[in-house]
């Protein structure tokens, strides 16, 4: 990877995975800025009102307004998964409970953590293990084909452990739900299906009794893990869309009030006697204003969109990233 690659990896990951949705937010709304800035420097920027920027400003007041339809389309879509019948609550409940049972007999403890991160990472710890197990049971030096076909798969395994170990075994990740999300975008549950099957099929003679247990063990741990990601990356999108329509109004409608109260005041006679230094100062202000909850709707959509692009398909089935690599993280 060349450093202009890295570099672009680097911003990539931030802007879209890493960075906090606020923080990124200003940044775009920053680049707004600095462009509005460059174009007064050029004199291509607007010093005096005119019906252009009237009209302009009269555009981005009525379209800013569809903010509203939006937070209550969002609140539609969180509200419509919490709200239910008893029996509907109740049955969610057991599977949830039933689920962390399954996932208790495969477990090397009695009691799975509840914590997302922790929950992901001892669960990997566990294929982890099972991985090396299944490894150390090739002992036939004739059985090269069948030995090399389990390193690979092992080496695949344990690649994953490794990456997703790396990802949440920190404090942070432990305690945020999309750490334990975007530590497993990158796994490949749905390869490592398909190379389980084909082993076991070409090589059914060969393998022993406890190579098949591992095999259906790894299989097992494969599928918890797919579970456990889709359901936390429910719970997380849920979390941002109920915060995004927050922030949304919070900055949204100062931001109504202060166009609203520019127009007013662009609609007066008055307006040509006041300073020119301070029409400006206000018209930039007015123009950061128009872009500030687009700004922060960019952010948050360009997540949101990233795990839904990489979560499009359930295994055991997989999608290709091809057409995707000019936005890829991975790549």
């Amino acid at each position: 990877m060349t450093d202009d690659t890295s570099r672009r990896h680097s911003v990539f990951r931030w802007t879209v995975i890493e960075g906090n949705r606020l923080t990124v937010a200003g940044v775009l709304l920053g680049g707004i800025t600095l462009l509005l800035l460059a174009l007064l420097v050029v004199n291509l920027f607007p010093r005096a009102p005119g019906e252009p920027l009237y009209l302009l400003f009269s555009s981005f007041l009525g379209g800013n307004l569809t903010l509203i339809t939006v937070v209550i389309a969002i609140n539609q879509l969180v509200f419509s998964r919490e709200l239910g019948s008893p029996g509907d609550l109740e049955g969610r409940t057991r599977n949830a409970v039933e689920y962390r049972d399954q996932v208790q007999d495969v477990m090397d403890r009695a009691v799975s953590p509840v914590m997302p991160g922790s929950f992901l990472l001892v669960l990997h710890e566990n294929l982890g293990k099972r991985a090396q197990a299944l490894r150390e049971t090739v002992t036939d030096p004739l059985d090269r084909e069948l030995s090399a076909e389990i390193d690979e798969l092992v080496g695949a395994l344990r690649g994953d452990v490794r990456a997703v170990t790396r990802a949440v075994d920190t404090p942070d990740a432990d305690e945020q739900i999309f750490g334990a999300i975007a530590a497993t975008l990158g796994t490949t549950q749905a390869e490592q299906l398909y190379d389980l099957a084909r082993i076991e099929t070409e090589y059914d003679a060969q393998l022993t009794d406890e190579q098949r247990e591992l095999f259906t063990s790894i299989r097992e741990h494969l599928l918890h893990i797919d579970v456990a990601r889709k359901y936390f990356r429910t719970v997380y999108i849920t979390k941002e869309l109920s915060f995004l329509s927050r922030v949304l109004l919070i900055v949204g409608l100062p931001a109504q009030l202060f166009l609203a109260a520019t127009l007013a005041v662009y609609d007066l006679a008055a307006i040509e006697a006041l300073p020119a230094a301070g029409i400006v100062a206000v018209t930039l202000v007015a123009m950061v204003a128009c872009f500030a909850p687009l700004s922060i709707l960019a952010s948050f959509v360009l997540r949101l969109s990233w795990v839904a692009q990489r979560n499009a398909t359930v295994m055991p089935f997989a999608a290709s990233e091809k057409d995707y690599t000019l936005f890829s993280a991975d790549e």
